[in-house]
C-alpha cells in the first residue's frame, strides 16, 4: 500500500518532542487492489496490499499477487495485460494517476524484490515475477533500468517486458493499455479519471459489474464501516469525485427504460415535483398501466391535485380549491390564469317581505 509519511504535532506545536509521523496512504492503491481482487480467477490467488519486510514496520510499497494453490489457473478475461501469466509471487509496483515513475522507482523495485525473496523465505527466485503498472515510462526509470542491466522490449500497445536482475519484468503503460479489448478498466487509474472521468470507454458487462464493485468500495473510502478506520489518504477527494462523475456519465448512457427496469411505481417517482413527474405526458399517458392507488402514491393531497391536467383543475370548485394552501392555490391560478379563474358567487341578501 503506498504511503507517504507526512510531520504533524500536537496542538499545532512544531517542537521536537511533540512531532511525530503520520501515514498518509494514497486513495488510489485501495481502488488498484479492488479492480485485481474482482479480476483475478476466485480462489487462486492472494492479494495482499502491504507486506512487512522486518520485525519494524518497514513494508513494501507493492501490491503483491501470490498464488494459493498448484495447478493451471484459468485464464482471466480482464486486465490481462496485468493479471495474466502470474508467477507464483508477482510483485505489482503501481503508480496512480498524479505520480510518475522516477530513477528510484528501478532501484526500490530491485530491493524490495530481494527483500521479499529473504523474508518470505522463498528458495528459487524464479518463483517471483515483477510488474509496473503507471501512466507512462519516463526517460528517467528506463535510464534507470538500463544502468541496472534491464532493457524492456515492446509486446503491445502499452506493454512492456525484460529482465531487472534474475526477475521477469513487464511494465504495464495504463494510459495506452486501456483502450485495448478486456483492460478499460485500466481507465480507473489513469490521469484521465482525474481530467476527463467521463472519457472512459465503453464498458462490457463484465466491465460494468467490477465497475459497480469500485464504487462502492470508493464509498467505504469516504465512509468507513463501523468498527474500520478512517486512515489518511493521499488524493481521497479527486478518487471520490472522479468516480461520480464517471458513475453520472454511465447513468446517462442508459436508456430510460433500462434504467427504471425493476423500480417499483414509488421509486421511480421519487424526488419529483408533480409537474415533472407528468411533464411531455398526454393526459392518457400519464395514468396508462398505474392502479388508481399508484396514479398518486406519496403525493399530498395539494400536490395530488396539481397533478391533474388543466381541464380536471377548471373543473374543480371554487369552494374546494378555496381549502388548498396558498401556495397551491397560486400555482392553479398561474397556470389556468387569473382571468379565467372564477370568483366565488356574492350572496345576495334575502328581501324582506312586503307589507
Amino acid at each position: 500500500m503506498a504511503k507517504a509519511a507526512r510531520t504533524t504535532t500536537k496542538r499545532g506545536t512544531r517542537s521536537p518532542q511533540g512531532r511525530r509521523r503520520v501515514r498518509v496512504y494514497t486513495a488510489w492503491h485501495p481502488v488498484l487492489v479492488a479492480l485485481l481482487e474482482h479480476v483475478l480467477p476466485a480462489g487462486w490467488y492472494q492479494c495482499i496490499s502491504e507486506f512487512q519486510l522486518a520485525r519494524e514496520p518497514l513494508r513494501v510499497d507493492l501490491v503483491i499477487l501470490r498464488r494459493r494453490r498448484r495447478g493451471a489457473p484459468p485464464r482471466p478475461s480482464l486486465l490481462t495485460s496485468v493479471v495474466g501469466e502470474l508467477a507464483e509471487h508477482t510483485l505489482v509496483h503501481f503508480k496512480g494517476p498524479t505520480d510518475e515513475l522516477e530513477r528510484d522507482d528501478a532501484r526500490m523495485l530491485l530491493a524490495y524484490a530481494l527483500q521479499y525473496l529473504v523474508v518470505a523465505e522463498i528458495e528459487d527466485p524464479a518463483a517471483i515475477a515483477l510488474r509496473v503498472l503507471a501512466p507512462r515510462l519516463t526517460p528517467r526509470f528506463v535510464e534507470a533500468l538500463r544502468s541496472l542491466d534491464c532493457a524492456l522490449t515492446p509486446t503491445g500497445p502499452g506493454t512492456h517486458e525484460g529482465r531487472l536482475c534474475i526477475f521477469p519484468l513487464r511494465v504495464v503503460e495504463t494510459v495506452p493499455a486501456n483502450a485495448r479489448e478486456g483492460d478499460h478498466l485500466l481507465y480507473t487509474v489513469t490521469p484521465g479519471m482525474v481530467a476527463d472521468p467521463g472519457g472512459i470507454p465503453a464498458l462490457s458487462p463484465a466491465e460494468i459489474a467490477v465497475f459497480w464493485a469500485l464504487l462502492e468500495h470508493v464509498e467505504q473510502l469516504r465512509r468507513p464501516l463501523p468498527g474500520q478506520r478512517k486512515r489518511h489518504m493521499k488524493d481521497e477527494k479527486r478518487v471520490v469525485e472522479s468516480f461520480e462523475k464517471v458513475l453520472a456519465r454511465l447513468v446517462a448512457r442508459v436508456p430510460p427504460k433500462q434504467r427504471l427496469a425493476g423500480l417499483a411505481p414509488e421509486q421511480r417517482l421519487a424526488g419529483l415535483a408533480p409537474e415533472q413527474r407528468l411533464a411531455g405526458l398526454a393526459p392518457e399517458q400519464r395514468l396508462a398501466g398505474l392502479a388508481p392507488e399508484q396514479r398518486l402514491a406519496g403525493l399530498t393531497e395539494a400536490q395530488a391535485v396539481l397533478a391533474l391536467p388543466d381541464a380536471m383543475l377548471r373543473a374543480l370548485s371554487v369552494e374546494y380549491i378555496a381549502t388548498l394552501p396558498r401556495e397551491t392555490q397560486a400555482a392553479i391560478q398561474k397556470r389556468l390564469g387569473g382571468a379565467s379563474q372564477r370568483r366565488p358567487a356574492r350572496r345576495r341578501k334575502p328581501r324582506s317581505p312586503s307589507r
